[in-house]
């Protein structure tokens, strides 16, 4: 009977500590805990801006890379509008608190709307484009309060953590408050302030916050339209192993999100040539994958070519611009041929004679050729598409009495040429005489003059 009790004992010692959840309790140190796998949390701030603590604030977030939502007073905007504008450049969203911090369940549906319009107002002048967001301050809402807000076109949004960190508690207490709070996988909305007295506090428990729950697997979140977290939206970037990828060769690329995100993702990715695969599905918390890449392999002379690789879609993520590969061509440089040409040679005048050049495959840049002969060095540009061009060379004044010449034509890589310069059939003054007597003279008949 006694072990009975004894075991009784142990066992209502034990149950109550294993009913306790452990989903928001820190990870086992050896336990290795997936980036957003338990859950978001959306942070917000009351009562700003503040000159003292929302600009340090707000870099700290900056630098942490965590969204947040400031829900600002409009006579603290209109006091420090440049604060508010800071905060709204930064990218963070602002949500409406009110004219001057007032129980809105103690005002008529006038004096609420008056409040909430003022504010706005406010947020205007600043330059800033606010969000649809409302608190009701001390979240006192009842029904006419939100039947008012969201008939004047506002999204009402409270919390589910006040850690009271308005009421003078020490920054230690304030970080526990939060983390002992906060539930995986539930919705998490903590309320804090920048815009009271004991906002300095706030400001020095937010590294801890931020760093805790990072470890133990949380995301921070904004908030949706319905004022709601969100999960990140990460950007999806590609990055090549080496810029320069010789044609036909493989490339390895990382594709990479900047931010661990507690949905699963794709990134569609479009390239010029052959991916392993164009579609990389991302689990919760994974933020890089590797993927190979064989560029497209041809015969054609590429003088300076390029291939571009990129995200061209994907579910839950925004893209980034493209990148883009010089291709090293290890095609050779095409070949140049020469057709032999004929031609007479003028009593006259000096006269030209066409040496065909072909190329065996087109190129995408021009091909400058340059022939040499006794007639002298001639150049020419095969131009880019083209395998067809001539060297035009310039046989002088000869005379029936001369030899017929052989003429050697030399291109760098090519088999020469040879132009076959034939004698005239005639003297100078026979092409002369021969020329004249082509000529039809023009009948001039002189008026009469008698």
């Amino acid at each position: 009977m006694r072990r009975v009790l004894v075991v009784g004992a142990l066992l209502a010692a034990v149950l109550p500590l294993a009913a306790v959840p452990q989903a928001d309790a820190a990870p086992r140190h050896r336990e290795r805990v997936v980036p957003c796998s338990r859950g978001l949390v959306a942070l917000t701030f009351d009562d700003g801006p503040s000159v003292t603590v929302t600009p340090r604030l707000v870099r700290l977030l900056q630098r942490e890379r965590v969204p947040a939502t400031f829900f600002m007073i409009g006579q603290h905007v209109d006091a420090h509008p440049e604060v508010a504008r800071m905060v709204a450049r930064a990218g963070f969203a602002i949500g409406n608190h009110t004219w001057a911090h007032e129980d809105l369940t103690t005002r008529t549906p006038k004096q609420i709307r008056t409040s909430i319009r003022a504010t706005h107002q406010a947020l205007l002048r600043a330059g800033i484009a606010p969000t649809s967001f409302a608190r009701p301050p001390y979240g006192a809402m009842d029904d006419q309060v939100r039947r008012v807000l969201v008939g004047i076109g506002y999204t009402p949004v409270l919390w589910t953590i006040d850690p009271r960190d308005w009421a003078g508690a020490s920054t230690p207490l304030i970080e526990t408050r939060v983390l002992g709070a906060v539930r995986r996988h539930r919705t998490n909305v903590v309320l804090q302030h920048d815009g009271v007295t004991n906002s300095p506090a706030t400001l020095r428990a937010m590294s801890t916050e931020i760093r805790t729950l990072r470890r133990r697997g949380f995301c921070f979140a904004g908030l949706d339209a319905a004022g709601q977290p969100t999960p990140p939206v990460p950007v999806a970037s590609v990055r090549p192993d080496e810029r320069r990828v010789a044609e036909g060769g493989r490339v390895g690329l990382t594709v990479r999100l900047d931010r661990p995100t507690s949905r699963p993702t794709t990134v569609r990715l479009t390239a010029e040539g052959r991916l392993s695969t164009d579609v990389v599905r991302f689990r919760v918390g994974e933020t890089s994958a590797r993927v190979s890449l064989r560029l497209p392999q041809d015969d054609a002379d590429l003088h300076a070519a390029r291939s571009s690789v990129g995200v061209s879609g994907g579910t839950g993520i925004q893209p980034s611009a493209p990148v883009r590969l010089h291709v090293v061509d290890d095609d050779p440089a095409p070949v140049v041929s020469l057709g032999d040409a004929e031609v007479d040679a003028s009593p006259l005048l000096p006269t030209q004679v066409d040496v065909p050049v072909r190329l065996d495959r087109t190129t995408d840049h021009d091909v400058e050729v340059v022939g040499h002969s006794s007639l002298g060095r001639v150049e020419t540009v095969v131009p880019a598409g083209s395998q067809e061009a001539v060297l035009v060379f310039t046989v002088p004044v000869g005379t029936p009495r001369d030899e017929v010449q052989e003429v050697r034509v030399r291109v760098p890589g090519a088999a020469p040429a040879t132009v076959v310069v034939r004698p005239p059939a005639q003297t100078r003054a026979e092409a002369v005489r021969s020329a004249l007597a082509t000529v039809r003279w023009p009948v001039v008949t002189l008026p009469s003059l008698f």
